[in-house]
């Protein structure tokens, strides 16, 4: 995608494909050719580290231009034209609505669908939300459902096979902390939680599937499901006590 073009020169053409939750940042060369004002170039490397540890979109431009600005000085003049675009693939089917105005995203990540990986995603999303205080018990509570949701994404949604994804995303607004896990199965609506009941189970008259739901649902304040052509999304919501619109 050409950010600006010149007549009668030769571009190179190349074609990439984005994975499920991934971004690209797409910029002249304004940017990397900038000079600090001892003459240092600002630079690929500087540059990579940026998008490596950065969000996604506008809040991306926003951070490299932030750096730009702190590493070339108020008083530098522009030496060329700075241009930046971004792209994120979203599957539609994994898409949830986009949040409030008030909402930010903590974490946005993938793990493949091995056992043992809903390990990696607790990890994860403790590290997300470390920030906000959360009882112990509450945390624990939370971290039960991630696993169980992300095990049931890579067993029941994903199958075990490997290269589906399971992303996860954790949203933080006023008064309510989400986690959504979304898989990338065919399999069309997820099944209700049913109550776990051995006498039934053992007469063969209930499945297990939908009891993880059930685990699911009690350690958390609310679900919501989304299913699609292309996945389900499961939404897990805790509700933050204390917290205000001031607060956040």
């Amino acid at each position: 995608m050409p950010l600006g073009l010149l007549p009668g020169m030769a571009y190179e053409e190349k074609e990439m494909v984005l994975a499920t939750g991934d971004g690209v940042l797409l910029h002249s060369d304004g940017i990397v050719e900038a000079h600090a004002p001892d003459r240092e170039m600002y630079g690929f490397p500087r540059l990579k580290q940026i998008v490596g540890d950065g969000p996604l979109g506008q809040a991306l431009i926003d951070l490299v231009l932030a750096d730009l600005d702190e590493f070339i000085g108020p008083d530098a003049e522009q030496e060329d034209d700075i241009t930046m675009l971004t792209l994120e693939r979203e599957t539609t089917a994994h898409r949830a609505p986009a949040p409030a105005d008030d909402s930010r995203v903590l974490a946005r990540f993938e793990v493949r669908s091995e056992p043992g990986n809903e390990r990696e995603a607790i990890a994860r999303v403790e590290q997300a939300v470390a920030d906000l205080g959360l009882p112990a018990a509450r945390l624990q509570r939370l971290k039960t459902a991630v696993a169980e949701a992300t095990m049931n994404a890579i067993e029941h949604g994903n199958e075990n096979v490997a290269e589906r994804l399971v992303s996860v995303r954790v949203l933080h607004s006023p008064g309510r902390l989400r986690v959504q896990v979304s898989d990338q199965s065919q399999s069309g609506e997820l099944p209700a939680a049913e109550v776990p009941d051995l006498e039934a189970k053992l007469a063969g008259l209930q499945r297990p599937r939908g009891w993880g739901l059930f685990l699911i649902e009690s350690m958390v304040d609310e679900t919501r499901v989304e299913s699609g052509a292309d996945g389900h999304m499961l939404e897990l919501v805790l509700h933050l006590e204390g917290e205000t619109d001031g607060d956040a």
